[in-house]
């Protein structure tokens, strides 16, 4: 593992509309000393004292070129930022505001250099002043509505800025030049590593997390309510050592208090908001169980999951604001820290606006959302705009300014057109209710599709075949009972006047009752029917073949006997052969179930 450092500062510029910066002299000088101190730092350093922009470019690009993964960079800029639209650029010294495109280094290059980079911590830390797209007027430096975390991003990348430290200030609409000062942030940075004062527990190690926590101390303490160094974290894991402190005694340091917690509870009452929809889910499940259609049972379920799981945020969830981050109370405590979120965002979703956080701590920028503040629609108390300014606030505070969006309403539109979506799809994929809107009203006499010819050609009956050199006939006639709730067909065949075996095939209709639709019933009868010849024969069952009718089609078997049962709205069909004594051979498979296949599709509507 090796550690590399690019030290750069800018501060004389031809463009006279660039104020000549004191501070980077100096601090690039020490800065490097102490990177570079084997006791503190351990850096190789690079540096570069007021360098043009194509030297920044080239600098920056030979800096992240050819890194390994175990790598740790860090990059220092102090001068001046512009701001273009939403482009942040670095100003060298050659810097013309009229060709800002040509003449610095754009955040979109550093970015993508960024993400080039196969070294897995970086470190940025800017200490400079963005301009706005008016070149006659000057942004102060680290102004706070220029969001940063923007313009930068890519894996283990902690970026550290110097928010609103500046060496001038405005006079009479005119920016001019304050009395030359250091900067107070990099003075800071190079005091707390230097000194050691940035070891906050002592253990002779400065984390990052450390180093932070000093400037944002110290900063506050040297300018109170006037500056507030930032931090966001990209990916970024584990604990990650800046620097050592050089032996000797850890010098006092001066901590400012932390804040109260503040708890953000959820809207209780929007519990019973969400009962109706709770209500309507169980009943859609229920429907969908009561006449067999998955389309209904997936709409209702994903209704009764998402009030569910809202009640329960509602009456378990809190939010609660702590020194070190957002802790989000619920099924399960999670603590996201501040420099961690990017964004809170303000969206409606089906049962009112809820408010959620975007983290970039992971692997993959997720939403968090928070169980409050949530407020119900239409009603949007003032209340909420409260909660959401304080959580606001408390980004802003902990040096990790985070922005208020308002996301798309449409976005509950969109996921229940989702849920249609798939629910339409299973409805004409699976459950085509058109095709039985109404329970079949009887049943096909079973001897019209078990005929003669047919059974014969199931087990090799008949006048000209012998089977152990003799000749098996069925007894005629068969055996037939029909009625509207049921018909059967037996035929029983026999061998030099032995019994050698019998074909059985019966319809059995399922009516409606109160509680379950004859579909239903249906396939519950199939499932009988297997588990009674399990019983009979101890039977090997294979369920779940498709008809090509359509119907359900599950089959039991063993040396003697199989059973195939199949099952199309309100009907089961159940086709069985049996062999005495091994008489008969057992019949070819694909015979089996194209007889149970005819037998379906005899079933038709009245």
């Amino acid at each position: 593992m090796s550690r590399f450092a690019l030290v750069l500062g800018s501060h004389t510029f031809t463009d006279s509309r660039l104020d000549r910066l004191r501070s980077p002299v100096h601090d690039v000088g020490e800065l490097s000393r102490v990177l570079a101190d084997p006791e503190i730092g351990q850096f190789v350093i690079t540096s570069a004292d007021n360098p043009t922009a194509q030297e920044l470019r080239s600098t920056a690009e030979e800096f992240f070129g050819g890194r390994e993964r175990d790598d740790v960079l860090l990059l220092y800029y102090t001068g001046h930022g512009i701001r273009e639209g939403d482009e942040l650029l670095l100003a060298g010294s050659d810097t013309d505001l009229d060709d800002l495109a040509g003449t610095a280094l754009s955040a979109t290059v550093l970015k993508n250099l960024l993400g080039t980079c196969r070294a897995r911590r970086i470190v940025l830390i800017l200490d400079c002043c963005y301009s706005g797209a008016f070149a006659h007027r000057m942004v102060p430096m680290g102004e706070q509505r220029v969001h940063v975390q923007e313009f930068f991003g890519g894996r283990g990348l902690t970026l550290i800025t110097a928010s609103t430290a500046r060496e001038y200030a405005f006079e009479a609409g005119e920016v001019t030049e304050a009395d030359p000062m250091p900067s107070v942030f990099t003075g800071e940075l190079i005091r707390g590593l230097d000194s050691g004062a940035a070891d906050l527990d002592g253990d002779g190690e400065i984390t990052l997390d450390e180093l932070y926590q000093f400037l944002f101390d110290a900063v506050q303490l040297a300018q109170p309510g006037q500056q507030t160094p930032c931090r966001w974290v990209y990916g970024a894991r584990g604990r990650m050592v800046i620097a050592l402190r050089r032996p000797g005694p850890r010098p006092p340091v001066a901590v400012s208090s932390a804040p109260d917690p503040v708890r953000l509870p959820a809207a209780r009452r929007q519990a019973v908001a969400m009962a109706p929809a709770a209500v309507t889910g169980a009943a859609a499940l229920w429907g969908a169980w009561r006449y067999d259609l998955v389309s209904l049972g997936f709409t209702g379920g994903c209704l009764l999951v998402a009030a569910l799981a809202g009640m329960a945020a509602c009456l378990l969830g809190e939010t609660v604001l702590e020194a070190d981050g957002l802790r989000i109370r619920g099924w399960h405590n999670t603590l996201v820290p501040w420099p961690s979120i990017l964004a809170i965002e303000c969206r409606t979703t089906l049962f009112g606006t809820t408010v959620a956080a975007h983290r970039a701590n992971t692997a993959v920028t997720r939403r968090v959302v928070l169980p409050a503040p949530k407020r119900l629609r239409p009603f949007h108390p003032v209340g909420f705009d409260d909660d959401v300014e304080t959580l606001r606030q408390w980004t802003l505070r902990r040096g990790s300014p985070a922005p208020v969006h308002y996301g798309r309403t449409l976005l509950p539109l969109r996921n229940a057109m989702a849920v249609t979506l798939v629910a339409l799809t299973l409805l004409t994929g699976i459950d085509h209710p058109w095709n039985r809107s109404n329970d079949i009203a009887s049943v096909p006499r079973a001897c019209r599709t078990l005929d003669k010819k047919t059974a014969n050609s199931l087990v090799g009956g008949g006048t000209a075949t012998l089977i152990n050199l003799a000749v098996i006939v069925p007894r005629e006639p068969p055996v037939e009972s029909t009625s509207q709730q049921s018909s059967r067909c037996d035929w029983t065949y026999a061998q030099l006047f032995l019994s050698a075996g019998d074909v059985a095939l019966q319809y059995t209709r399922y009516q409606a009752d109160a509680d379950t639709s004859g579909p239903r019933q249906a396939k519950q009868g199939v499932r009988k029917a297997l588990a009674e010849q399990q019983r009979k024969h101890s039977q090997v069952t294979r369920p779940g073949q498709l008809a090509n009718s359509g119907g359900f089609t599950a089959e039991a078997s063993d040396r003697s006997a199989i059973t195939v049962v199949a099952a199309r709205d309100n009907i089961v069909v159940t086709l069985t052969f049996t062999s005495a004594n091994g008489q008969l051979s057992m019949p070819d498979h694909a015979q089996l179930l194209d007889i149970e296949t005819r037998a379906l599709h005899a079933v038709k509507p009245a």
